[in-house]
This record gives C-alpha cells, structure tokens and sequence, in this order.
C-alpha cells in the first residue's frame, strides 16, 4: 500500500507520459491515451497498485493490455464479475452480461462489478475430471514475481509455451492438475508470441503491480467432473458465489 501523496506524484507523471489528451473533445469517457485509459480501467485502483520501484507508464500500459486489449481475467478470476451488491469494483453495477444493451455507454467505460478480491488469482477449471486444466494465479508471490517468474522467464513462457513454473515448483499442487503436455494447453500463448518485449514486460510490469489474491477454487477443491459451471466444490460466499456466474 502507498501513500496518497504518492499516488498523486505517480497520476501526474503517467499524464505527462501520455501526452494525449481524451477523445471526443472530453465528451468520450474513454482516453485517446492508452497510458491513461490503461491506468482508468485496471479494476485494482492506483493507490492499492505497487509502483514501488517501477516505470507509472509501463504500469499503467501493462493494464491496457491486461484489460483492455485481453481478457486475461475472464480465464485467470472466477468469478470475473459479481451480482449487483456484492463485494467488487462497484456494487452499483451487476455481471454486464446479465444487461442489456442499454445498460452499457458507447461513449463509457464498462459499467461491470468485478470481483477484485480474487483478481488474476486463478481457479477456473476447463475440461472436466482428469482431463481438465485449472487457471494459474498470476498475481505476485512473496518476492512480488507472478507465478514466481522473472521477466526473462516470463517473456519465453509467453513465447514458448514452456510451463516454467511448474519446472520451477513441480511440489505446486497445481502442476498436478491436467493431463502432462508439451507446452501450456487453454492459455493462448500463441496469440501473445508476436507482442514486443516492451509489451510483454508491461504486461509483466502490471502484474507485478496488483496485490497478491487467493483463488476461490484451489487445486485442494479440484476441478468439475462435469464440464459446466454448476459442480465446483469450494465454499458459497459473497465474494466467492458458486456456482460462479456463467461467464
């Protein structure tokens, strides 16, 4: 956690290196600037955001990739959204997908209640029994590196395929989950193979920057022997509904 004078010092330099000012002449709540927008839309606000010790900008366009550009949360956060009133983002929204179209402005930001206490932390299962795969936590361990990788590793994961942490920390419980393969199976690596290194470490950059998050489901709760949304094992509460919305 920083200090509010710190978030302010960190804001204004991620404006000045923007430099772009918003769209639609300040009619558009979404910026022009992917720094800014990048920085606008990360569910974790900046002042729960570690800076310490990193480039504001990088941070903020790693957040534009994360979550604007991807959907890394709709595979690693389940659930990803919770029902209007619950513990997220903003409990004044509901699961966008439960709106219509009405519900969300062209000129706005997502109006969504995101479950930001199990953000990035992993959990979602797909496939069913042995033959399933299991969603990593990509939020920072003890030494504030996701999934315990450095950048260097991290870039040849995303490059490669290569499953680096479970050749790293093969005693995870989560190595155990899924059929034994070659290289990462459900994570589309191969769709991220062709960012630039700048790119990638921003993604690294902001992951390295959200708070540390336990899943809702653990390798101890295991996967569905049914492959739907309705069979997961771990324990109904506000931030952890389950069954998890289908999302």
């Amino acid at each position: 956690m920083v200090s509010g004078r710190y978030v302010a010092v960190v804001l204004s330099l991620v404006l000045m290196a923007s430099g772009i000012p918003g769209a639609s002449g300040g009619q558009d709540d979404i910026s022009n600037s992917i720094v800014q927008e990048g920085l606008a839309i990360s569910p974790i606000p900046a002042n729960q955001l570690d800076f310490s010790g990193k480039d504001p900008a990088l941070v903020a366009w790693g957040s534009y990739l994360v979550n604007g550009a991807s959907d890394c949360s709709g595979c690693h956060s389940l659930p990803k959204f919770l029902p209007v009133g619950g513990p997220g983002s903003n409990p004044a929204a509901d699961d966008p997908f439960k709106g219509t179209p009405t519900t969300q402005r062209v000129a706005g930001k997502l109006a969504a209640n995101i479950n930001v206490m199990h953000y990035l932390a992993g959990g979602r299962c797909f496939g069913s029994g042995t033959h399933a795969f299991m969603a990593r936590n990509l939020t920072p361990d003890a030494h504030g590196q996701p999934q315990g990788l450095t950048l260097t590793e991290f870039i040849k994961v995303m490059r490669t395929g290569e499953d680096i942490h479970c050749e790293k920390y093969p005693t995870d419980p989560i190595c155990a989950i899924g059929p034994d393969t070659a290289v990462l199976q459900i994570m589309p690596w191969p769709s991220y193979h062709n960012l630039t290194d700048r790119d990638l470490e921003a993604i690294y950059t902001y992951l390295s920057a959200v708070p540390p998050a336990q899943a809702c489901n653990t390798p101890a709760d295991g996967c569905p022997v049914i492959t739907d949304n309705l069979h997961y094992s771990y324990p109904n509460t506000a931030d952890c509904p389950n069954p998890p919305p289908p999302q």
